[in-house]
């Protein structure tokens, strides 16, 4: 297939000649062939700055005229969103995504497109990108796109698809230009650009045609399946709960991994779901009969759900229809169904050795400088995260000769270095069980990523010889991960625990109450987007009780989602913030007009686009940055006053000299008032460290924040838990959803407090410092002994007290014991020899 060099256009004719290169291509015949034999790339560069001058064409790719721009786009299917984001960083590196095809797509010549972005320290002439499907490979092409977007495009060979899951995986190879030392290695990335990645088909094809197709609906531009409820009439509370509940097996039915729900007036598309509440007038005949009716999408207009009518009863019925679609087993090739499990984090049970090759591990010889390789895994939300064991990580590889001092292997859980093992064998070694252990406290409850590193320095990367890589480093695909037996309680506040699927768990007798205190467009969108992300972490619908009032009722676990404004002050300090504090950052944004649509289809072709993509920014995290901030004339502080001078009488004070009997006296006194408030100090000091024990520090929130989410128990009661999102509008709190929903961001949400910054997609935690552990298992012995030595080694100060406190007591009940045992020597000996002489006798 030829593939069409474009000469670099002006900035505002990129997207229109971008699809004209696009449709060129679709249509003309295959002649040249790439490196694996399937098919030449498609390549076809996306500038963002001025025009220059075209290079040479490169071997085997023919160049063409540009025809007339097209009125639309060809058909695509965007990726879903990825927890490990969409960036290939170091010499080596894979991205993989599940995609589901219906039976008739499966038989569809399709096309795989790639956009990507690479950093200008890759080297073209040895960095190569491939793409997979199902194991297979299907195309190769140099990286050579430092400064645009660059686009290429591989045939899929027929009979590779199945229906189902199927596994597409873009690998990238990449070489530093300049630099071989260790520390340029991280230097190497390829960004892909969501919105240019996916498969195209020809225009026509049909997608998603019935309820069991849902996997088959397409995501937008950012990897996120848009839910649209669209209503007909103002439907009371008890509606809205079940449309809710509807959303949450809609995703469940469909596997999505990231939506976006929005109640809408009118329908949308092409991409995501409709789901439209009472049908409209000309279709309420049909629908008389059937609760639900699926329709499939046609032209502009996305696929959509026809619910009969409005009421909760009908509602109920759709989703008992849901609830059915979704408990079918996930089809399609092997190699899909691993990707599906990979991607949704393989979960690993108390006591269960796992293989590598379970998580996504594929042995191979490694010939670069530093080795990199990860997992995603999930425990159970139960869990005590401390240190009562050790989760073990057995490697088993080998390493060649000549690798300097340094070399080592590294192991970093969920972004924190955890341990090491050196590779100190001048000469190499072979190992078979060389045991790496991860301390149970820097796991936590839910999903979980291990980057396993290879530091792998050689002399010879100081002066870049040339010549046949040489093989350093292999890690077989038979490690295992061995975890011990956990303990099992659910440990609160712990937003990890409870958003990461333990929610129901909190009080299983109880329904969760969803509280939306102001229930306009923006925020009820937002609380049903992240009602129906912390159901896709449980794998299972969550009931949640919706109302907009008594958030601290407490009878039941309560989850509140208000802009800042609508929330009481009470609520905020129940989860450690400070409201006063919270108003003065927020002053300025909180009546910030609308951001308009949340899933209309950006260009992505503008220089702010290009910067997202250098910075490895999520896709859906696209809020303004807010504007400079004037601090509030009523909290500004002004500097006192400076105090008057004192006057003194000189003259009394000459004459009243202290005779020498007060000064002693004066002496004493004030030693013992130095003295006595010394042993104050002394006291108030150590009663403040052992308050400092327990209490919770307050949060520092910073100015950049637009989404709070703080978590607390205001009562003794497990039932008492409260978590609340927060925004300073409306309109921020539906972006800031949007973007803490993204799968690399809610995955890494823990602690009792999180701050979001959804320009950039910046998290920062606050961990608790007190907790509260609820067995949510059986009653045992050996769980309770696990759960007290979690508690002891997450309070240590508290531990070493207990231990002092048991110490004095056991040493003061062994005096009172041995007080009046035995007899005094003197007297004793006589009243013994007496006793004997009595005896003789």
């Amino acid at each position: 297939m030829p593939a069409i060099r474009q000469r670099q256009p002006a900035p505002h004719r990129a997207t229109a000649l971008t699809l004209a290169g696009l449709l060129v291509a679709a249509t003309a015949p295959a002649s040249a062939q790439s490196f694996l034999g399937r098919g030449a790339p498609q390549v076809l560069t996306v500038p963002d700055g001025p025009s220059a001058s075209r290079g040479p064409a490169r071997a085997g790719v023919e160049t063409g005229p540009v025809a007339p721009a097209p009125a639309a786009a060809l058909p695509q299917r965007p990726f879903p969103a990825l927890s490990a984001g969409l960036r290939l960083s170091g010499e080596e590196s894979s991205l993989q995504w599940p995609v589901y095809l219906t039976e008739t797509q499966s038989r569809e010549r399709l096309r795989l497109r790639i956009g990507y972005l690479a950093a200008i320290s890759v080297v073209p002439d040895v960095s190569f990108l491939t793409a997979t499907v199902n194991g297979v490979a299907i195309g190769r092409s140099e990286i050579k796109a430092p400064g645009a977007i660059r686009i290429l495009e591989f045939d899929i060979p027929a009979d590779l698809l199945k229906p189902g899951y199927n596994a597409v995986a873009i690998s990238g190879v990449q070489r530093h230009r300049v630099d071989c030392s260790l520390d340029a290695t991280y230097e190497l990335w390829t960004q892909i650009e969501p919105a240019w990645t996916g498969l195209v088909s020809a225009p026509g094809a049909i997608g998603a045609a019935s309820l069991r197709d849902l996997p088959a609906i397409a995501p937008d531009h950012r990897g996120v399946v848009p839910i649209r409820i669209v209503l007909r009439n103002r439907p009371g509370f008890a509606t809205f709960e079940r449309l809710i509940g509807l959303a949450q097996r809609v995703a469940l039915a469909g596997g999505f991994s990231q939506t976006a729900v929005e109640f809408a007036a009118e329908p949308g598309g092409p991409a995501g779901l409709d789901i439209v509440v009472g049908g409209s007038d000309g279709e309420a005949a049909d629908l008389t009969r059937q609760p639900m009716t699926f329709e499939p999408a046609q032209g502009e207009r996305a696929a959509r759900i026809l619910v009969a009518g409005d009421t909760p009863t009908d509602i109920d019925a759709a989703m008992r229809i849901l609830a059915a679609t979704a408990t079918r087993d996930p089809a399609g090739s092997s190699q899909g169904l691993s990707a599906l499990a990979q991607a949704r984090g393989v979960r690993i049970r108390s006591g269960e050795t796992v293989a590598l090759s379970t998580l996504g591990h594929q042995g191979r010889d490694f010939a670069g400088r530093l080795f990199r390789t990860g997992f995603d895994v999930t425990l159970p939300t139960d869990f005590v995260p401390a240190d009562y064991d050790r989760v073990a990580l057995d490697l088993a590889g080998g390493y060649a000769a000549g690798l300097e001092l340094g070399a080592q292997i590294v192991v970093d859980l969920n972004g924190r270095n955890v341990a090491s093992l050196p590779l100190a064998r001048a000469d190499g070694d072979v190992f078979r069980d060389a045991t790496v252990a991860l301390p149970l406290s820097r796991w936590r409850p839910g999903r979980n990523r291990v980057e396993i590193r290879a530091l792998l320095p050689t002399a010879s990367d100081r002066v870049c010889e040339e010549g046949p890589a040489r093989r350093r480093f292999l890690l077989l695909d038979r490690s295992t991960l061995t975890t011990p037996r956990l303990a099992q309680a659910l440990r609160l506040p712990d937003l990890a625990a409870t958003l990461g699927g333990g929610l129901p768990k909190v009080a299983p007798e109880l329904r969760p109450r969803l509280v939306v205190p102001n229930p306009d467009r923006e925020s009820m969108s937002a609380a049903a987007t992240l009602a129906v992300q912390m159901a896709v972490s449980a794998e299972k619908p969550i009931d949640f009780e919706l109302a907009n009032d008594r958030a601290l009722e407490g009878r039941t676990p309560t989850v509140v989602v208000a802009p800042a404004r609508s929330l009481e002050p009470e609520i905020l300090r129940a989860v450690g913030l400070n409201p006063d504090r919270i108003r003065q950052i927020w002053e300025g944004r909180a009546a910030t007009a609308s951001l308009g649509a949340p899933t209309r289809r950006v260009t992505v072709m503008d220089g702010a686009s290009l910067d997202r993509l250098r910075n490895d920014r999520p896709p859906a995290c696209t809020l303004p940055a807010p504007g400079p901030h004037s601090p509030n004339p009523a909290l500004t502080r002004t500097r006192p006053a400076a105090s008057e001078p004192e006057t003194h009488d000189l003259a009394s004070e000459w004459t009243s000299r202290p005779s020498a009997q007060s000064r002693l006296a004066d002496q004493a006194a004030a030693f013992t008032a130095r003295l006595t408030a010394a042993t104050r100090d002394g006291w108030s000091t150590t009663l403040g460290w052992a308050e400092d024990q327990v209490r919770e520090p307050e949060i520092e929130v910073s100015a950049q924040a637009s989404l709070i989410v703080g978590q607390g128990l205001p009562g003794r009661d497990p039932s008492t838990l409260l978590t609340v999102f927060t925004a300073p509008n409306a309109a921020s709190l539906q972006a800031s959803a949007l973007c803490l929903t993204t799968p690399s961001i809610w995955n890494r949400i823990e602690g009792r407090v999180a701050t979001l910054d959804a320009t950039d997609g910046t998290l920062s935690v606050h961990d608790a410092k007190q907790v509260r552990l609820v067995e949510t298992g059986p009653p045992s012995l050996g769980n309770l002994r696990l759960v007290v030595a979690g508690w002891f080694s997450t309070n240590p100060s508290l531990f070493v007290l207990i231990l002092f406190a048991a110490a004095i007591s056991l040493g003061l009940s062994t005096s009172a014991m041995l007080r009046n045992v035995g007899r005094a020597s003197a007297g004793g000996s006589g009243r013994i020899g007496h006793g004997n002489r009595e005896d003789e006798r």
